[in-house]
């Protein structure tokens, strides 16, 4: 054998050993990622009650999710506000207990105030319009969150809010001479009573049915579907028809949560959630007419306001209101808001 044949052999040798070498590493090296790569379980915190159908669609999330991910990515869900009241459980995600959850306007304006807008009283004549402004504001919205350090995963609703008490309540007059629940110390309903002159008692969530039951409270506000499914129909006798804000929520995760997602995932992940959870904001809507009607066939009264009372209590509101800008919320995007809606009223 010539030199020259020699010289190839040990070429053609040496390459076949080389290629070997990069698919042992390559192999390594994908089996490494994939060890690393540890399931995520997302445990998430919500007020919702077991059994109803914000906890059915998370549990189908869970299952979807399973499936989509080869059980790469879970979720685990607490209900019926068993880690607390909202503030607690933004306290858990903080110290890693729990990744998110399922909040209201009101835990939602802990970590972004500019949300707490859209629950100013008699902002919304109705849904056509929170549709409308939501549209608009949606993306300005989420990019606030995540500069919070948290990503929305998916919008829900739980409608308008109305006036729940003991004793029928036509106008403010009426108010003053109730024991009125208050969300702890919220901000903006704190001012508003302040101004029609209720003394409120602020109390957290889940204190509120033992409250209506020891006579502590005898009126609270909620949507008619909050207020069967947490049982506080039960303990009143009037209903107030008149809407009186309106009640958003949204699926949130802590962003360093959904970052341990591999990235391949991710995309799927924010798909499954938003996928379930977009058709609930009209479940909601027909579920609370649908509870306005359980009501009523349970012998609780619907009230019906005199115009000249309503105007006297959205006159009040928006006194009560105006000094909170840039305190509790910007200025600048409530007058924004503010905008966008008296546009939309000259459009119709």
């Amino acid at each position: 054998m010539s030199s020259f044949e020699q010289e190839d052999m040990f070429l053609k040798k040496r390459q076949w050993w080389l290629w070997g070498l990069g698919l042992l590493l390559t192999f390594l090296f994908l089996k490494a990622g994939t060890a690393a790569a540890d399931p995520v379980v997302l445990k998430i915190g919500t007020l919702a009650p077991e059994g109803s159908a914000w906890t059915k669609v998370f549990r189908e999330i869970h299952k979807e999710l399973e499936q989509k991910t080869r059980k790469q990515v879970g979720l685990r869900v607490f209900p019926g506000g068993v880690l607390g009241d909202e503030e607690d459980m933004l306290r858990k995600i903080k110290v890693g207990q729990i990744q998110g959850g399922f909040f209201t306007g009101g835990g939602l304006g802990i970590i972004y105030p500019d949300i707490k807008i859209l629950a100013v009283p008699f902002l919304f004549q109705d849904y056509q319009e929170v549709d409308a402004l939501l549209a608009r504001l949606r993306g300005a919205f989420e990019k606030g969150f995540l500069e919070k350090g948290f990503k929305i995963m998916g919008w829900g609703e739980h409608g308008f809010i109305y006036l729940l008490s003991k004793e029928p309540i036509r106008k403010a007059a009426d108010l003053r001479r109730g024991r009125v629940w208050i969300w702890e110390d919220t901000a903006m309903g704190k001012a508003l009573f302040k101004e029609i002159g209720v003394n409120p008692v602020p109390l957290g969530i889940p204190d509120v049915l033992v409250s209506l039951q020891t006579g502590m409270i005898d009126t609270v506000y909620a949507s008619p579907l909050a207020a069967i499914s947490m049982q506080w129909f039960t303990r009143i006798r009037y209903l107030t028809d008149l809407p009186l804000s309106y009640s958003i929520g949204a699926l949130i995760l802590q962003k360093g949560a959904f970052d341990r997602i591999s990235p391949e995932l991710q995309g799927p992940v924010e798909e499954i959630f938003r996928k379930h959870l977009e058709p609930m904001k009209t479940a909601v809507r027909q579920e609370n007419q649908k509870a306005i009607g359980v009501m009523s066939r349970q012998g609780i009264q619907v009230i019906t306001p005199a115009a000249e009372d309503i105007k006297e209590l959205r006159g009040t509101v928006f006194k009560a209101v105006d000094p909170l800008g840039d305190v509790h919320f910007s200025r600048k995007t409530f007058e924004e808001i503010k905008g966008i809606v008296n546009g939309l009223r000259k459009e119709k």
